[in-house]
């Protein structure tokens, strides 16, 4: 339910985008929209946090890779960690995040042709696990673990739904295109609208198989789906 309301919320802002994307057919996204409509000021703080968003995004997903791999090799994230002595929860260090930035960022400098089969390769990889995700996990799956459907009620599907609209991020960057299509007044509306109801489904999808092959209470925060087939008999 926080996945559908996360995804009906993020359309509004495709359909701005949309419009936008008709009316200024320019490269730059909303940086360059805000920068006709509101002026220079509007449109750097706009740009400022799209930087932001993507950097945070950038190092969630790397320290995801550490929660995988340490499920990987049956080990506690935390073990590939540096421990540190700040608060709980900024206490550790994740070297692999750091290398594997490091290791895509400089893939994407040295070459863009690269790069792109790169990102094919990861696409259709993509793909397959999912498939695969969601197949197997249905056919794991106990109906009995939606039960109690909502635990935390309605405030609890909209405060998760605020934390979850951050997996919808990036669709913004399909806006930027606009100069790299033929017909961006036809393209990037449609290539917005298709791609945001497309992972819609696919997360709301997923989010159904993840809770239906476990309790909710025994959801692992750091590596959901890898533990939760483990916990089916599909190991590493």
């Amino acid at each position: 339910l926080s996945y559908i309301v996360s995804g009906l919320s993020a359309m509004l802002s495709v359909f701005c985008y949309t419009e936008f994307a008709v009316e200024i057919p320019v490269a730059g996204g909303s940086f360059a929209y805000l920068r006709v409509e509101l002026g220079d000021v509007a449109a750097f703080i706009a740009a400022a946090n799209l930087i932001l968003e993507s950097i945070i995004g950038t190092a969630a997903v790397a320290r995801s890779w550490t929660s995988y791999f340490a499920s990987l090799i049956n080990k506690p994230a935390s073990a590939l960690r540096i421990q540190t002595s700040l608060y709980e929860g900024y206490n550790e260090l994740d070297p692999i995040a750091v290398v594997v930035i490091a290791v895509t960022a400089t893939m994407a400098i040295l070459s863009a042709k690269g790069t792109s089969r790169i990102n094919w390769v990861a696409s259709a990889i993509h793909v397959v696990v999912i498939a695969f995700v969601i197949v197997a996990g249905f056919i794991h799956a106990k109906p009995s673990n939606l039960t109690p459907f909502m635990p935390h009620g309605v405030p609890g599907v909209f405060r998760a739904a605020a934390i979850v609209y951050f997996a919808y991020g990036g669709f913004d960057n399909i806006a930027t295109m606009a100069e790299e299509v033929k017909n961006p007044s036809r393209d990037i509306p449609l290539g917005l609208l298709g791609s945001m109801s497309v992972i819609t489904v696919i997360y709301c999808v997923m989010a159904l198989v993840l809770s239906m092959m476990q309790p909710y209470t025994a959801i692992d925060r750091s590596a959901a789906y890898s533990v939760a087939f483990s916990s089916v008999g599909i190991s590493q």
